[in-house]
């Protein structure tokens, strides 16, 4: 499976926070998750990495060199003017596209110039999250095709089904991962909506929708998965109601 990693530079930690009306109001834990998800449509592995401090972006570019087949960078401040990114950016070989959540040439003038955007392979701002998963449909499109060689495909047939089994593990591992991310989320949602209900002084739990939901469920995978899509949502909203009631007896409690 390949490899994106998203790289985010300093000030990047104090989204949600930060002049949301050039950053917006999502947080960086936000903007990561819709990277993992965007790297889920794209199937494609998904690292994120974040840092203020020069010298450990630039560490980072260096060990990403035979583990990461592109990057989507903000490089933050550093965009305009680390010749020392830049040269780490020149050296990896790995396709870098630059990204900006504002419009970084109708802002002030020492924010138009980028010294890194000449050794990236593209460069998108102004877009928001937008940006980062543009950019990450670009790497998979245009810059991340699959290269294997054929002493390469020779290689794995050699490596034999344990090496194979291994692989296979690994991406399941990944994919376990970015299920729990995803289950953190509906959850969240799923309570905000209880909470909203419960003010409204309506039910929490209503049949029509659960069962829109496994429609949607069982029309969203292959025919041979749709029953096992359905059984697998079924107990999502099964914990989902669980944790309404639970919020339901802690409101009457108080």
């Amino acid at each position: 499976m390949k490899t994106i990693l998203i790289m985010n530079g300093p000030n990047l930690s104090m989204l949600g926070k930060r002049d949301p009306k050039h950053y917006g109001s999502g947080t960086l834990a936000d903007l990561e998750n819709a990277c993992i998800n965007k790297g889920i449509e794209l199937g494609v592995k998904v690292v994120c990495f974040q840092s203020e401090s020069e010298s450990a972006l630039i560490r980072k570019l260096h060990t990403s060199m035979g583990v990461v087949d592109g990057i989507v960078l903000n490089a933050g401040a550093y965009t305009h003017y680390s010749i020392a990114i830049r040269d780490a950016i020149e050296l990896i070989k790995i396709p870098v596209v630059e990204v900006h959540l504002s419009d970084i040439h109708n802002r002030e003038d020492f924010r138009n110039r980028s010294v890194i955007e000449a050794v990236c392979v593209e460069q998108i701002s102004g877009l928001g999250v937008k940006s980062y998963l543009v950019a990450m449909e670009k790497l998979v499109d245009k810059y991340m095709k699959d290269t294997t060689t054929t002493e390469e495909l020779k290689a794995e047939e050699k490596a034999g089904p344990e090496a194979l089994l291994a692989e296979e593990r690994l991406a399941v591992d990944q994919l376990n991962k970015e299920l729990l991310v995803l289950f953190e989320r509906r959850m969240k949602h799923v309570e905000r909506i209880a909470k909203i209900k419960m003010e409204m002084g309506k039910e929490t739990y209503v049949p029509a929708r659960e069962q829109e939901i496994l429609e949607q469920a069982g029309n969203g995978v292959e025919k041979q998965y749709a029953d096992l899509a359905q059984d697998f949502m079924k107990e999502i909203m099964r914990l989902s109601k669980e944790r309404q009631t639970r919020l339901r007896n802690e409101t009457h409690e108080e």
